[in-house]
């Protein structure tokens, strides 16, 4: 993934890159006057824009699924009334139609709350929110109808984090902004039921998270955060300093900064996905990989990495 995709992602209220093979397009959402609007991206060039729903938050954050045969894209946000609703597209129509799981779901966050939603080890359904006192909590699918909450859980996260869920090595990760500490982790234990907390160090910055997204390298196990913080978009690990890549405006256009006019190595897991095949479900990753078009020797950075514990 480019840097400026990125910067486009972290800005909007959700976001979903396509792979090469499905035309290598970038869903991205806004809320409007109320309006949850997609605007699909290819490139520099709008293709459409779709109005999904007329009753979202004004400051909610959303999450774009998919790969479920019954329903293809799906989309979860918070509404005025501050519940979760889920929305999905109906190919046949060719329109979203508000489906019933936020009524199953009756969830009732907190007003500043925002949430994450992702497919877990085993293919359900996760999505993760702050409840009415401002704990993470959570609800997951545990079988054809059948849902099942989870929390509140450990942690002091600051009033209206970003979340990130996440499967990294077979288990079901929830990253938020903890309070004084930067970006904290979740991890659930299949076996127990339990989340064991870790806190991810060096992550701190002067102004609040907007938003952020944890990458991992495939090939090493390593991990690398993008932040995006007072107007700007920074990359952080363990180890390193942290590098402002460039200023971000409104629009999500990126101004670069000298670090990402010089090449940055973005690894992106992409869309986590499910198919079916006879009967069972299977999960896949597509990887996009923004390749390096110069290394940073001048600044002596090779690419930045989190030593996952």
């Amino acid at each position: 993934m480019s840097v400026q995709d990125l910067a486009r992602s972290l800005a909007a209220v959700g976001s979903a890159k396509l792979p090469a093979n499905e035309g290598n397009g970038l869903y991205l959402l806004s809320v409007r006057d109320g309006n949850l609007v997609e605007k699909f991206w290819v490139g520099h060039t709008l293709q459409n824009e779709t109005v999904i729903a007329s009753d979202a938050r004004d400051d909610t954050s959303a999450s774009y699924l998919l790969g479920l045969e019954e329903d293809p894209r799906r989309v979860i946000y918070i509404d005025q009334e501050n519940s979760v609703q889920c929305y999905a597209y109906d190919e046949e129509i060719e329109e979203w139609e508000e489906t019933p799981l936020g009524s199953n779901w009756n969830i009732t966050t907190c007003p500043q709350s925002k949430l994450s939603a992702n497919y877990g080890p085993k293919g359900e359904v996760v999505v993760s929110y702050q409840d009415e006192t401002g704990r993470l909590a959570g609800i997951m699918s545990v079988g054809e109808d059948e849902w099942e909450t989870f929390g509140p859980l450990e942690g002091n996260p600051v009033s209206g984090t970003p979340q990130c869920l996440d499967v990294i090595n077979g288990k079901l990760h929830l990253f938020y902004i903890e309070e004084n500490a930067g970006v904290g982790c979740l991890v659930l234990d299949s076996d127990t039921s339990n989340w064991q907390a870790i806190i991810l160090l060096t992550t701190e910055f002067d102004s609040p998270i907007e938003n952020f997204s944890i990458a991992q390298d495939p090939e090493t196990g390593s991990f690398q955060g993008y932040f995006l913080t007072g107007g700007s978009l920074w990359n952080a690990d363990g180890e390193k300093e942290k590098v402002c890549l460039g200023k971000v405006q409104g629009d999500g256009k990126l101004i670069p900064s000298s670090a990402a006019q010089a090449g940055w190595h973005v690894r992106w897991r992409g869309l986590r996905r499910i198919r079916k095949v006879r009967e069972r479900n299977y999960v896949y990753y597509h990887v996009i990989v923004h390749h390096v078009v110069q290394k940073m020797v001048a600044r002596g950075y090779s690419s930045p990495a989190w030593k996952y514990c």
